[in-house]
C-alpha cells in the first residue's frame, strides 16, 4: 500500500478504528491490540479507546509474532476453565461487524468446540475463537510454519465453522484497488 494501512481513512474514522470499535461494540469482554510500526501514532490514534495496547517488538518478522505477542499478553489463569478463549482479528478487515463478531462468539458458547470461526463459501475467515488449550501450541510454533492454520489442519476434528452470509469475514484491505472498491462501497 506504500502507507500503513491500518491509518488510512474509513468511514468517520480509520481503518483501525473501525475494527477496534467493531471489537469494543461486541461481547468480547477485553480488546488488545498489538502494535508494532507506527506504533506509537497508533497508540496516539486510540488512546481514548478502553483496550490494551501490546508492542511487539518482532512486528517485522510476521503476523505471527504479533499473534504470540497477543497470547502471551493474555491473563488465563484465573478463569473459568472450560469456555475460556481469546479471539484473533486482523486489523485490515473493516467490515466485521460487532453483529458478526458476536455470531461467532455466541456460536462458541453454544458448542463443544475448540476452535470456532466463520465459513462463507466454504472458506475460513475472521474471528476465529480458540480455547485456551491452544495457547501453549500457539507460543510454539516456528515463524517457518504456517501459523496458527496448522492449528486447522493438527485439529481440524476441534473446529466449529459458522455459515455467515457475507463475504465480510473473507475480506482484507491489501492492496490500493481493495482500499479504493472499500472506500466506494462505504459512501
Amino acid at each position: 500500500m506504500g502507507e500503513p494501512k491500518q491509518l488510512l481513512p474509513f468511514a468517520n474514522s480509520t481503518i483501525l478504528e473501525t475494527v477496534v470499535d467493531n471489537m469494543l461494540e461486541s461481547k468480547f469482554n477485553e480488546v488488545i491490540v498489538i502494535i508494532g510500526h507506527c506504533a506509537e501514532q497508533i497508540q496516539q490514534l486510540i488512546a481514548d479507546r478502553p483496550v490494551k495496547t501490546v508492542f511487539n517488538p518482532d512486528y517485522h518478522k510476521g503476523m505471527l509474532t504479533s499473534v504470540q505477542a497477543g497470547v502471551r499478553s493474555l491473563n488465563l489463569a484465573n478463569v473459568n476453565e472450560s469456555r475460556n478463549a481469546f479471539s484473533l482479528m486482523l486489523v485490515d478487515q473493516p467490515f466485521i461487524t460487532s453483529t458478526l463478531i458476536d455470531k461467532i462468539i455466541d456460536a462458541y458458547t453454544q458448542v463443544e468446540k475448540g476452535i470456532v470461526l466463520p465459513s462463507y463459501n466454504y472458506r475460513r475467515g475472521h474471528p476465529v475463537i480458540f480455547n485456551k488449550k491452544y495457547v501453549d501450541e500457539i507460543l510454539s510454533l516456528s515463524l517457518n510454519s504456517d501459523g496458527v492454520r496448522t492449528l486447522y489442519k493438527t485439529y481440524s476434528e476441534d473446529i466449529h465453522y459458522v455459515e455467515v452470509g457475507t463475504d465480510a469475514v473473507l475480506r482484507d484491505i491489501d492492496y490500493k484497488e481493495d482500499y479504493d472498491r472499500a472506500i466506494n462501497e462505504n459512501r
